[in-house]
């Protein structure tokens, strides 16, 4: 009989004790804790971005390009970013310059032409959104080439606009916040002083930001 009274009462203090930490459980669940076992959030979601990044997103090295290229491929990304060639605006005529992607037939009035441009893009990794912050350009124009250069996004449909130089590297500020998928990026030309002046991007081209 002493025998049973024993083994009743080590189950029972097993039940209290698998009780409990169910009841612990529970209570982490319901203050937000992750269940890391389910391999999932608390928010049922796949656990979000698994490739964060801060700094430098992608760069496009122009070091031995004839400047009359169609393209120049990317030259460094950010861990599980996918970034597009540099290319022209079919309007513009492509010549060469050392190190650099260079054209002409740039437009003469004072007023933004939205046909007239490089242009880039960003994928942030599967699960991440992207913010973009700031571009670095180092844009040269002719003497009778662009004086006036704008960057913008594909992020409100190249609506807003960032002022860059023609004459020395700029870092022109881009507002870009948890864009979901691809985001173009596209730097204008305009105010040349005639059709033969140029504008080109030379030595190195880069986007800021963060995946997340």
């Amino acid at each position: 009989m002493r025998t049973w009274r024993a083994l009743a009462l080590i189950v029972c203090a097993s039940c209290a004790a698998a009780t409990s930490a169910n009841v612990d459980a529970v209570h982490l669940l319901r203050d937000g804790a992750t269940d890391t076992g389910s391999g999932s959030g608390s928010d049922g979601s796949n656990g979000g971005c698994a490739m964060q990044f801060t700094g430098v997103l992608a760069t496009w090295d122009f070091t031995g390009q004839p400047g009359d290229q169609a393209s120049t491929p990317v030259s460094a990304t950010a861990p599980g970013g996918v970034a597009g060639d540099i290319t022209r605006a079919p309007g513009l005529v492509a010549m060469t310059g050392a190190g650099s992607i260079n054209s002409n037939s740039w437009p003469t009035a004072a007023t933004l032409d939205p046909s007239a441009y490089y242009t880039i893009s960003l994928t942030p990794p599967s699960g991440c959104t992207l913010s973009l912050t700031a571009a670095s350009i180092d844009a040269k124009a002719s003497g009778t080439g662009p004086k006036s250069c704008a960057v913008a996004t594909s992020d409100d449909n190249f609506m807003q606009t960032a002022t860059c130089s023609t004459s020395t590297p700029s870092v022109p500020v881009l507002s870009v916040s948890g864009a979901n998928g691809a985001v173009e990026v596209r730097i204008y030309g305009y105010a040349a002083t005639g059709s033969a002046g140029t504008l080109r991007v030379e030595n190195t081209l880069s986007l800021s930001g963060s995946f997340n």
